[in-house]
This record gives structure tokens, sequence and C-alpha cells, in this order.
């Protein structure tokens, strides 16, 4: 059976994600990732993740160390890729963005400095440009940039926008009277250039959504994630994923002033990763293929279809913490997905197959994800959805608690209740699908008795 594909015609591809390439610095963890396809550029950021660097300045003082890195890698003549730049830092480096119109590279760092790179299109040479405190010695723990501004998030609960060619700063505030407890932190965010509009998440599970068209920032709403920090998020066309612990939760996006509309459509989880285990870091998408990829605290990398809320593929990528991700569509890199860990690596994985081989095969015909093909089988996935959404999607709980104190005394309260149409308490019986393989009501003859002593004497 394990050689099946050897009997065949036409090999099967696999469907396992295969590791093509990998950048390393074993000294420390991936904390940043920019891809920069049309630069033919790849940055990375480390910063030292052991036990001794929690110690931070004092364990500098003691003995100075490097505590971060930035690697620049270039891709050159014959498809081969080589380090054109290295800088190592005294102090952990905490972010990274990259802006590809004015070419200029962002450096969080733990200090609360983040340096400016601007990087030459010919000899593809980065030279520091500039070095803005804008966290006062608080550690710069998000950045993203656009055509426009850039955005960044500090340890001091603080969000700053400063014009992306000048450098002066647009607008700013501290968000600490928003936060549940003083001990909450920003931990991500997202920059909405098109609506002007600031995401950030927290440790406390909540999402702030900013207006940043002025100074100062107003604020719009905020989203609640079950109290779990937000380890990152991201936009795939006119969804919002926000990873959180053990999961995965898409949300709709929404024009500003309408964020109250902004609802849960679908969790993404993986049975084989429990939230007592394992965290989700990372997360990013491939919406061409209607893909969702997610980064564990344990090393592992999961893959989701849109329209299952199951992992269809988790493999084990790093030894730890996988902190970034990243997809890539077109050519000349893509498609393949990058992803950065805790063991410093940074690995180019190449997904073979179609879209339509990464969904669950249902053994009634079609796909799980089709929810036409079978309806009414209440064994299969989402039954249990239609029957509480009814024909028009709202809750019918109120219904369902009505008919159950309408039922009648005199019936059998052993009957099932499937809501399959027909048939006294509850419906029709659903083994007698013509469908189904096996009919349990066969398995019994007239002669079996239904108590339970007559086993007693099975193993004599």
């Amino acid at each position: 059976f394990l050689e099946f594909d050897t009997h065949l015609d036409d090999v099967p591809s696999p469907l396992l994600p295969q590791a093509i390439r990998t950048f390393e610095d074993p000294r420390f963890g991936v904390c940043g990732l920019s891809v920069a396809p049309l630069s033919k550029l790849l940055m990375v950021t480390h910063e030292d993740s052991t036990h001794l660097s929690r110690l931070g300045r004092v364990w500098s003082v003691v003995e100075p160390d490097e505590l971060g890195a930035l690697h620049m890698w270039a891709e050159v003549e014959g498809g081969s890729w080589k380090r054109l730049y290295s800088y190592t830092y005294g102090i952990k480096v905490r972010s990274l963005a990259w802006e590809e119109t004015t070419r200029q590279c962002f450096v969080g760092l733990e200090d609360g400095k983040i340096e400016v790179y601007s990087v030459d299109a010919q000899s593809l040479k980065p030279t520091k440009k500039a070095s803005l405190e804008l966290h006062h010695k608080s550690p710069v723990t998000f950045l993203a940039a656009s055509h426009r501004r850039l955005l960044s998030l500090g340890f001091d609960t603080a969000l700053r926008t400063i014009d992306i060619n000048s450098h002066e700063l647009l607008c700013g505030g501290r968000l600490l009277k928003r936060l549940k407890s003083e001990s909450d932190y920003l931990t991500c965010g997202h920059l909405d250039e098109a609506q002007e509009r600031a995401f950030v998440g927290t440790s406390s599970g909540d999402i702030f959504i900013l207006d940043i068209s002025r100074n100062p920032p107003s604020f719009l709403h905020t989203l609640e994630m079950q109290g779990r920090p937000i380890s990152m998020l991201h936009v795939s066309e006119d969804m919002l994923l926000v990873a959180h612990a053990d999961c995965i939760s898409m949300m709709n996006m929404v024009d500003k002033g309408h964020e109250e509309k902004m609802k849960c459509k679908i969790v993404f989880r993986s049975k084989f990763l429990q939230q007592d285990e394992v965290t989700l870091l990372s997360v990013c998408a491939a919406p061409e293929r209607q893909w969702v990829f997610g980064g564990y605290s344990d090393g592992s990398v999961a893959l989701w279809n849109k329209e299952e809320c199951e992992a269809l593929v988790v493999v084990s990528a790093h030894q730890c913490d996988v902190t970034q991700l990243a997809w890539l569509s077109d050519h000349p890199w893509g498609p393949a997905l990058f992803s950065g860990g805790g063991d410093g690596k940074v690995t180019t994985w190449l997904l073979g197959g179609s879209p339509q081989e990464y969904a669950l095969w249902n053994p009634n015909g079609g796909f799980f994800s089709d929810t036409s093909a079978n309806s009414n089988d209440p064994f299969s996935l989402g039954y249990v959805e239609r029957q509480q959404q009814g024909p028009t999607g709202a809750s019918s709980t109120t219904g369902q608690s009505q008919q159950s104190r309408s039922r009648n005394p005199t019936d059998d309260l052993f009957a099932p209740t499937f809501d399959l149409g027909g048939g006294p308490a509850g419906g029709a019986d659903p083994f007698r699908d013509p469908s189904v393989r096996i009919n349990p009501q066969t398995l019994k003859s007239g002669e079996d008795s239904d108590s339970d002593n007559d086993i007693s004497g099975a193993f004599r």
C-alpha cells in the first residue's frame, strides 16, 4: 500500500511543501522579514532569543555581545544568491519594513530608534540615511510602510506616523488609556493607506482601529478577540486575518466609518495543535489560491483552504517560533512561501499541485467545502450550522426551544431528532438513506437481547 504510486501510470504530485532554499544565521532568531522581488532583495532582521539575552542591557554591560543583526541578500546572475550587507547590533532588533517606491529600509531597535537605509538601484548597496527617535528608549514593536507614510508602534503604547520622504511627524499619540491594564502593550498592526486607517493589536486581545488622516489620530472602533494576545494582522483582499491564541480569525473589511459591521466569518484551527501547547505567531494568505498560512510557536506551519476550518497540511518547518510568513504569487520568485523561524533560518517552500487538490474529500461525493453536496446528511460538516441558521442565515435557537416546549409528552423520547423532513418525532430515519452503504438497523437480529448480562459468559 505504501508503494501504490509505483503501480500508477501518472505519478501523483506531492502536496507537502518542499524546502528549496534556506538563508541562515544560526546565532539569532528571525524577527523581521521583507521580500522585495522587484528589487531582487531579501531583507532579514535577527535578534538573540536565548535565556541570557532576556537580561537586556544588563547583560550587555556585564559582557558586551551581539544581540541583533540585519542581513540583505540579493539574487545575482545564474539564479544564485549573495549576502550583500550585514550589520550586527549590541541591542535587539525588533521590527523591519521595506518601501519599494523610495527604496528605503526601516529597522526598529530595542532602544526606540528607527534606522533608515537607502538602497541603490544599481549596486543594491544600502546606505544609512537617518536615525529616528520616536519612542523614547522603548522597543519599536511594529513597523509598516507605504508610499506616503511610515507607521510605527512602540512598547511605550505610542503610535507614530511620519512622512516617508521628509521623515516629519504627521500624527501620533499614546493608547495607554484604552488598554485594559498598565501591563498591556501594543503587539502588531496594519497600515490601511487607502482608507487612512491604522489597525493596532494589543497583548490584551483588543484591536484598535484609528483614523490617521489628521493629528492627533481619532478613535474609530475596537474589536475584541477573546482576551488573547494578538500576534499578527494581515489583510488579504477584503478580509482581515488575525492570529491569536491557537487560531486565525477571518473578518470582513469595511469602509471607514462602518467598522462596527466587521464580523468574524470563520476561525481556522488545527486539531493537533492545541492552545495549551502552542501559539499562533504569524499569518499570511495566498488569495489567488484561496489559501491561508499560519506559523506556530513549536515551528509548525499550517495551510488552510478558506472554505475549511480544519488545517489541510501541517509541516514541521523550523525548530521553534515561526515568527514571519510571506507569500509570493508571481515570478520570478513565486509561487512560493517564505518562512522565518526562531532557529535563525528563512526557508523558501515550493507547493506543488493545483488549488483543487488541497481540499478534504467527501465519500458521499464532492468535497466537504461544497455545502451543496448532501446538505441533509446529519453527519456532514456544517450540518449543525445550517440547521441553526435556517434559510435566511439567522440563528434559529428561539424556534428550536419553542419546538422542544411544544413536544407531545407521548412522543418517543429516544426517537431521532434530525430535521430531515416528514415523519414523527423530528423527521425521517437518516439510516434509511439509500446513499448510506451500511444500515445499522440490519446489524441486530430478532434473537439478540438488549440485556447487559449476556456478556457475562462471553469470556469463559
